[in-house]
């Protein structure tokens, strides 16, 4: 196994390790070795990188391995290229993609009934209160998953109109970067949170709420792009709202 981690940020030498790495490659694979094994400093972005053009692949991270000399324990990054495995001078991107930007990709549904009130669901697993809708599935649309959703969460069958608003939003320490969707779920008579069904557990309530009440119980995020969605039904604006973080674009 290459130990990676003595090359660190700025100092490393991006060259030599990529020569090393290189190195070992071709040494593994003339002895007939099917696994090629490095660690590195989950911090390191610059060895992270080399060693991904060197075609070895991200597959886990140990966290909080002990070091010598005193020095804090470190998080640790383990990269393997395996036989079948695609070499670099074929195709380096499989083993760059676990380096790339990624981002969930959600799609909820803005039912309204005729006072304009919006449609809450309090939920089992976290504090505020959502909309209807949630992650879009491998394979699916905007539309679909929306769809999917409410029928699943509140056993309505209910078709989505059109995209009202989606907001990008950046990774923090609690969540991952977000691609978030909103899109028209029609006017609704004032009887609908009665008929709805909650078979899958999560959803224990749901409510017809004003704007402002839409700020008092969900997070500021969802409540932004409730308000841009609402202003674009009422704008004549067929183009959805498009926000970064909830502030509108340009």
């Amino acid at each position: 196994m290459l130990d990676l981690g003595d090359l660190t940020g700025a100092a490393a030498d991006a060259a030599g390790l990529a020569r090393r790495l290189a190195a070992e490659l071709d040494a593994a694979l003339a002895s007939g070795a099917r696994r090629v094994q490095a660690v590195h400093a989950v911090a390191d972005e610059a060895v992270a990188w080399v060693a991904a053009r060197g075609g070895l692949r991200r597959e886990g991270v140990l966290r909080g391995v002990a070091c010598v000399g005193g020095e804090a324990p470190r998080d640790l990054a383990v990269v393997a290229w395996v036989a079948g495995d695609p070499l670099p001078a074929q195709d380096g991107l499989p083993a760059l993609l676990p380096l790339l930007a990624t981002s969930l990709l959600a799609a909820g549904l803005v039912l309204r009934d005729p006072a304009g009130r919006v449609l809450l669901l309090r939920t089992s697993y976290k504090v505020p209160w959502e909309v209807p809708g949630g992650l879009v599935e491998e394979g699916e649309g905007l539309r679909a998953a929306a769809a999917r959703e409410v029928g699943e969460e509140l056993g309505l069958g209910l078709v989505p109109g059109r995209l009202l608003a989606l907001d990008r939003r950046s990774a923090d320490g609690r969540q991952p970067g977000r691609l978030l969707a909103l899109l028209d779920g029609g006017v609704h008579d004032v009887d609908l949170p009665v008929r709805c069904r909650f078979l899958d557990g999560e959803v224990l309530e749901a409510a017809w709420c004003t704007p402002a009440q839409v700020r008092e119980r969900t997070g500021r995020g969802l409540a932004e792009r409730v308000e841009a969605a609402l202003r674009q039904l009422v704008s004549g604006d067929l183009a959805p709202a498009v926000l970064l973080d909830g502030v509108p674009e340009g």
